[in-house]
């Protein structure tokens, strides 16, 4: 049952059956920085070989795998989901998929974080850290963030948020 609402409706009291789809905000720039670098590149590469041909294999080259890459990245942030199912979040993405018991979360932070491979569910440059249990976190960049903290919030009261002073609004 997937729930395509902006906004999710507000977890009832019996949180058993609550069942809420979130998904990952992915923000454009992370595109733009190596497309600039690419074309950069390409230039170099044509005006140093030493004909049009050359150049345009060269070209082909280094364009094409870097193509494939662009778009199995952009494939991979496009279908990060955050599914809150009862007390448990699950994070899934195109090649993993991790679970938490909402009761263990401790802390989730705003900010910008510099991430670690195998804790990142995120597509954005402003993050969400979920602390949980004792030392594991994650980072999470959903659309609505601000329906996300209050929707794991209002399953357990007991989690804090906070946010870096340098981000300008609220969630």
């Amino acid at each position: 049952m997937a729930n395509n609402l902006a906004v999710p409706p507000p977890p009832p009291l019996n949180t058993q059956n609550y069942h809420a789809e979130f998904r990952c905000k992915v923000d454009k720039r992370q595109f733009i920085l190596p497309i600039i670098f690419l074309c950069i590149f390409d230039t170099f590469i044509f005006i140093g070989s030493h004909s049009i041909i050359y150049g345009i294999y060269g070209l082909m080259f280094t364009n094409v795998p870097f193509a494939i890459f662009i778009f199995v990245f952009k494939y991979n942030f496009d279908h990060i989901v955050y599914i809150i199912d009862g007390n448990l979040l699950h994070l899934s993405s195109s090649f993993r998929t991790s679970t938490i018991n909402i009761n263990s979360i401790k802390k989730i932070r705003r900010g910008r974080f510099w991430v670690e491979s195998g804790h990142n569910y995120s597509a954005s440059y402003i993050k969400l850290r979920i602390v949980y249990d004792t030392y594991n976190y994650l980072y999470v960049s959903p659309e609505n963030e601000k329906s996300f903290v209050e929707t794991l919030q209002a399953i357990n009261p007991n989690i804090e948020f906070s946010s870096e002073r340098s981000l300008t609004g609220t969630i």
